[in-house]
């Protein structure tokens, strides 16, 4: 196939977060897709986006590891550009530095001496894509070129969470909840993250995918060790190669699906050209999926008529809960409520399935709650 037609993705196997393996790890990659120094020159403004959803660990695979921020850091500086590290996650606006606390951040950023921004504190720009209003982090818009470090994990609204999602971390603040609430259905949710992925689309991606997540991520899901880096300079062909590696049909993911449509990489697996270890090397036997994702597939007519009987939704482990009303404050619709001292009870009426609370709560209470019916359809 034409060369002008294919895209590239590298992959590398990589079994440890050491900072000097992972260091080399990155280099190699990096050389299969013929240099950092293709994307980067001396002098840029480099903005590193990694998956910080929220304030959890680095060992619990829901964010980025910081040891990978640190050494594809490392390899642009050494090209001679600026360096600095941003992303707005979920929560942020109560305590931004609980978050880069707890996920390993802010001591890899001392160690490295780089700086962090919070997306929430530096200003946005507005643009219109399709017919809707975005509003992109300023940092974002004026960097010279953006690295993407997203975790490859499931999740139970997208089906799986990667390179082509992690854009979505570019809007700020409580904005990501309207558009959460305005769009709860998965496809239109995925068309508001690629109209987001046009208006600024990442240089460069490196996945990290050393340890992933399996079941029902993107929080609450299962670490799963699957030891490799993807990186590619068109996002929506390395999850495409994500999903075949973790068994997911890549046309299945809508973010996948949609961004191919729209033109802003490639989503056939034929047209990509694999790097590195080979695809059938790389592939992760009986990886769990996310255990919603059959009922994503029913045809809307059918699902409709079914609704009463086959149902999935949040539910509240009340052994697990802490009460910490994670959940309450990030529902866009308002569905979710705490009656004094008790545990939280959620509103069938008002509750629009975009599991954002899910995503956030911290003690993995919140859980995929299924129907009798829906327990026998989807197993």
């Amino acid at each position: 196939m034409d060369e002008e037609l294919r895209s590239r993705v590298a992959i590398v196997g990589c079994n440890s977060y050491d900072i000097d393996i992972l260091t080399q790890k990155v280099q190699e990659s990096l050389t299969l897709l013929g240099g950092l120094d293709k994307f980067v020159r001396p002098g840029m403004k480099v903005l590193l986006k990694p998956n910080l959803i929220s304030a959890k660990e680095p060992q619990r695979a829901i964010t980025t590891h910081p040891a990978l921020v640190a050494a594809v850091a490392r390899e642009v500086r050494k090209i001679g550009a600026d360096v600095v590290v941003g992303d707005s996650p979920g929560g942020a606006k109560r305590n931004m530095k609980r978050v880069w606390d707890n996920t390993g951040m802010s001591a890899m950023a001392r160690r490295e001496d780089l700086k962090l921004v919070n997306f929430e504190a530096v200003g946005i720009e507005k643009f219109r894509c399709n017919g809707r209003s975005y509003f992109i982090a300023r940092a974002a818009v004026e960097a010279d070129l953006i690295i993407s470090l997203p975790k490859l994990k499931t999740h139970v609204l997208t089906l799986m969470t990667g390179a082509v999602k992690n854009i979505f971390g570019l809007v700020p603040g409580f904005r990501k909840g309207n558009y959460h609430k305005e769009f709860p259905k998965p496809n239109d949710f995925a068309e508001v993250i690629v109209d987001i992925l046009s208006i600024r689309t990442p240089e460069l991606t490196v996945m990290d995918a050393v340890l992933s997540m399996e079941g029902d991520g993107p929080s609450s899901g299962t670490p799963r060790w699957t030891n490799l880096l993807l990186a590619s300079r068109d996002p929506v062909a390395t999850d495409t190669v994500a999903a075949e590696i973790i068994g997911l049909e890549p046309r299945n993911v809508p973010t996948t699906r949609i961004a191919s449509e729209a033109g802003l990489g490639i989503g056939w697996r034929e047209m990509i050209e694999v790097v590195g270890k080979p695809l059938k090397e790389a592939r992760v036997p009986g990886f769990q999926l996310t255990s919603n994702r059959k009922i994503e597939m029913v045809p809307g007519f059918v699902y409709r008529l079914l609704t009463p009987y086959i149902w999935v939704r949040p539910g509240v482990d009340r052994h697990l809960c802490t009460k910490c009303a994670t959940c309450v404050d990030s529902c866009p619709n308002g569905a979710i409520r705490i009656d004094g001292d008790k545990i939280p009870v959620l509103s069938r009426e008002l509750c629009i399935s975009c599991w954002c609370c899910h995503e956030l709560c911290p003690s993995r209470a919140i859980f995929v709650n299924k129907s009798w019916l829906a327990k026998k359809f989807i197993r």
